[in-house]
């Protein structure tokens, strides 16, 4: 199959960029980092931008709602992967009311009680930046026997304090993401992003190769996983999560990863995404884990990207996914809520975004009212639809389920675990 070059994918992502509105984007002191899902059609041989993602905030584990109005992570990879799944549920309805359309990516197949992705579809991920966690650990070069340490679990030694005032110090990351900006060919790259399950005495900051880690940052520690583990999971699962898994006959899967520079990483993305479980035993019919194209460009540049004259991260968050313009697919958050909320209203689903837990729960829900034949599958009715709970609801994607506890055994055994009063929230809001 022909895919789009990284070059395409990265200059169509960044002109969708610039299409969109002012409001939100980085001043010019500011920087931020872009992530971008595209799709490409080997049959009209066509490629468009679905979803982006820009931001490097997450919120601390002290922040959480129970009522599935924020969004715990605000990273540019989950950004745009959460508005690929509001993109998706778009189309899913469209594949419902109208069955036969050519600009639907699904088909509904009313015998199987599923809907089916068009086969000529392949999906893409554009990225500014290396994603925080493990893909940002570069395999570390001995200086006695000048050999890689490349095994997975092995340590890489501290920096050494530098006393030379003329040389850079090289660990140069924002609190909130995980790319160093400053390194020499021999250089390991470092993370920000913290090692789970350690003892209280071991250093959390460890640069462990292949190990699970939350996202970084300061002071009040995130439960949100680092972007390298969501980006391994994504790969196995796929996509579309827990939700549409229900509905959908197959996962969907990223075809490549293009990233903006940093061709440097390529060992280390590679091992983040799939290499350091290729020896994990996982046997089911329907979850494989895929072995994305992983490409780097360098012939363009992200405007908004962090140099010089922009030294400070964006506060602000962007998501935007294609559809409709009277949906309002632009949203703007702040905190893991949508900008220009009053406080008043703050604890409300006015201040949730479009593409918060909340709204994505009342998308499905509204995909099993326009079949009912969806509800009759998952064995549930009318009256249930109200008073099911996010977690009951997730619970209904029996074989993706399955497939997650595999996945905890073989794979991500230190996954975090969000409290379980975080997902008992259902359609009707308890406001706070």
């Amino acid at each position: 199959m022909v895919i789009p070059s990284a070059e395409k994918l990265a200059r169509l992502a960044f002109q969708q960029f610039q299409l969109l509105p002012k409001t939100g984007k980085p001043t010019t002191e500011e920087w931020t980092i872009l992530s971008a899902i595209l799709t490409h059609d080997t049959t009209k041989e066509t490629t468009e931008v679905v979803a982006i993602g820009c931001g490097t905030k997450c919120v601390g584990k002290s922040k959480l709602c129970s009522g599935g109005l924020i969004l715990n992570d605000s990273h540019a990879e989950v950004l745009a992967r959460r508005a690929l799944l509001r993109y998706i549920y778009h189309h899913l309805k469209q594949a419902i009311q109208t069955n036969v359309n050519d600009e639907c990516i699904f088909h509904w197949d009313p015998e199987n009680t599923d809907f089916r992705l068009r086969p000529d579809l392949s999906f893409h991920f554009v990225s500014t930046q290396t994603p925080c966690g493990d893909a940002c650990i570069r395999n570390a070069v001995d200086e006695e026997t000048n050999t890689k340490e490349s095994s997975v679990g092995a340590t890489l030694p501290k920096l050494r304090k530098i006393n030379n005032e003329n040389e850079k110090d090289p660990l140069n990351f924002d609190d909130n993401v995980g790319a160093l900006l400053e390194t020499t060919p021999n250089t390991a790259i470092y993370t920000g992003a913290k090692l789970i399950g350690l003892a209280d005495q071991q250093d959390a900051m460890q640069q462990k190769i292949g190990a699970m880690r939350t996202k970084p940052g300061r002071g009040d520690r995130t439960l949100s996983m680092s972007c390298s583990d969501k980006l391994a999971r994504w790969n196995l699962l796929g996509l579309q999560g827990a939700l549409l898994d229900a509905l959908l006959a197959q996962p969907i899967y990223l075809e490549t990863l293009t990233f903006v520079g940093g061709a440097e990483n390529e060992e280390a993305i590679r091992r983040a995404i799939y290499e350091r479980f290729i020896d994990k035993d996982f046997k089911t019919a329907k979850y494989k884990m895929q072995k994305p194209k992983i490409r780097f460009v360098e012939t363009v540049s992200f405007e908004y990207a962090e140099n010089d004259n922009r030294k400070n991260p964006s506060p602000s968050g962007i998501s935007w996914c294609n559809i409709s313009e009277h949906l309002k697919p632009y949203e703007i958050s702040v905190n893991g809520k949508r900008q220009g909320v009053t406080r008043k209203k703050l604890n409300t689903p006015q201040a949730a975004l479009r593409i918060s837990k909340y709204h994505l729960l009342h998308e499905f829900v509204a995909i099993l009212r326009l079949e009912p034949k969806l509800m009759e599958k998952l064995q549930i009715d009318e009256n249930e639809l109200n008073n099911l709970k996010y977690q009951q609801y997730k619970q209904l994607a029996k074989d993706y389920q399955v497939a997650w506890t595999l996945a905890k055994q073989n794979y991500f055994s230190q996954w975090t675990q969000k409290p379980l009063n975080l997902l008992e929230f259902g359609l009707v809001a308890v406001e706070k």
